[in-house]
């Protein structure tokens, strides 16, 4: 009841709250908005809390320093805002930084800067999402079959297809799913799994190993494996998780060369065009990864091949594995991060494109975005920082206000 909300601490316990001002529930959004329209009385605490989420969020960063360095922040913080408070409510404190799950923070030519949050109103909130808004996207392809045939994988029934040599397509919740046909003697046909900006798509191949695609991605792989291999090849990026077959090592390539060499094991790799170096991650198992020279490395679990596009070199380093495959949970990860690479990942998710008014600010970023966010939503947190956005169709423009 409305009598509850006394105090900005009072929201700010509340779950439903955190997930309309983290930008993760259309419901609870419709739900609050409406609420203030019926308790105006309550618009001061419920600002307040409104303003000091934002404030925690923008200027704490991630929710990985030491627990009690972070409680002694936040205890600080609402030292500051409320005076002295009673020791439950310090406790209390503690269970936001807990529930706080989408946090940013922002530095500036390695200096970590706070920024002082504006916090947007919840009419206006609403308003972006019923307005000029776009949707996050979708589990959505395109199969290019082995005769030319496109099919959009959105319009497959159940009872799927079948390719010219007997194997058969299905779609089981969501996904694709091969059953190779029998024997060895038939001509090999491809076929490419296309995933557009603005949607993902996971794929069981006929040897059982699966792989999860990103937006803007491509798998062209055979409808049986025959011979002494596994072959297939990549754009864009893919997680995959092989199947075990030691007299048959599954090799994945990519257009510029690079190769990896796999026996069983889970692993990520990153090579769009638009970026400027490839990455290999190993999640479990072991890979060997072969640069377009000839050139070869060994990775460990939890280490990443990078292979620059501008000189071809290629060097191995420790990974942050849960930021890598984020994207298949779900997220948008980032860790320092410059203002290029995060509108890069956003551009293919929402489908849109990028225009900078004017030079591309030095700022980089760390924290966390549900991928299940609208733009406006997803593009609110980097307001904290002094950039501003306008979406115009499907074009971000991108304004720096110093």
């Amino acid at each position: 009841m409305a009598q509850q909300y006394n105090i900005a601490e009072d929201f700010l316990l509340d779950d439903s709250f955190l997930r309309y001002r983290m930008g993760i529930d259309v419901e609870a959004e419709q739900y609050w908005v409406a609420w203030l329209a019926a308790h105006p009385d309550k618009r001061i605490p419920f600002n307040e809390a409104c303003r000091l989420f934002d404030v925690l969020n923008g200027s704490q960063g991630r929710l990985n320093v030491e627990v009690a360095h972070f409680r002694g922040l936040l205890q600080e913080h609402a030292h500051q805002q409320h005076g002295k408070l009673p020791k439950v409510r310090r406790m209390g404190w503690w269970r936001v930084a807990a529930a706080a799950v989408l946090v940013f923070a922002v530095s500036v030519a390695g200096w970590k800067l706070l920024y002082k949050v504006e916090s947007p109103t919840p009419e206006k909130g609403i308003a972006a999402t019923n307005g000029n808004d776009i949707q996050p996207g979708q589990t959505k392809a395109q199969l290019l079959m082995g005769d030319g045939t496109s099919v959009n994988l959105d319009d497959l029934s159940e009872q799927g297809l079948e390719e010219k040599d007997g194997t058969r397509i299905g779609k089981n919740k969501g996904q694709l799913v091969y059953d190779a046909a029998e024997g060895s003697g038939k001509e090999l046909i491809y076929n490419t799994l296309t995933t557009p900006r603005g949607g993902e798509y996971k794929v069981t191949l006929p040897d059982g190993s699966r792989v999860w695609m990103n937006a803007g991605s491509s798998l062209r792989f055979p409808t049986r494996f025959n011979g002494s291999n596994r072959t297939v090849y990549l754009t864009g990026e893919a997680y995959f998780e092989v199947a075990q077959s030691p007299a048959q090592p599954f090799l994945v390539e990519m257009p510029n060369g690079l190769k990896v060499a796999v026996l069983g094991t889970g692993f990520n790799i990153m090579a769009y065009e638009d970026e400027s170096a490839l990455h290999t991650t190993l999640v479990t198992g072991k890979v060997k990864v072969i640069s377009p020279d000839g050139k070869d490395v060994v990775l460990a679990p939890a280490q990443q091949a990078v292979l620059l596009r501008k000189n071809g070199q290629m060097k191995v380093e420790e990974a942050d594995v849960d930021k890598v495959i984020a994207w298949k949970g779900g997220m948008f990860e980032f860790d320092d991060d410059d203002l290029s690479t995060v509108m890069r990942q956003l551009s293919r998710w929402y489908d849109v494109d990028v225009k900078y008014s004017g030079p591309i600010p030095d700022k980089h970023y760390t924290g966390s975005i549900r991928k299940l966010s609208t733009l406006s939503q997803a593009l609110r947190i980097l307001k904290t920082a002094g950039i501003r956005f306008t979406i115009d169709g499907r074009q971000i423009i991108v304004d720096v206000q110093e």
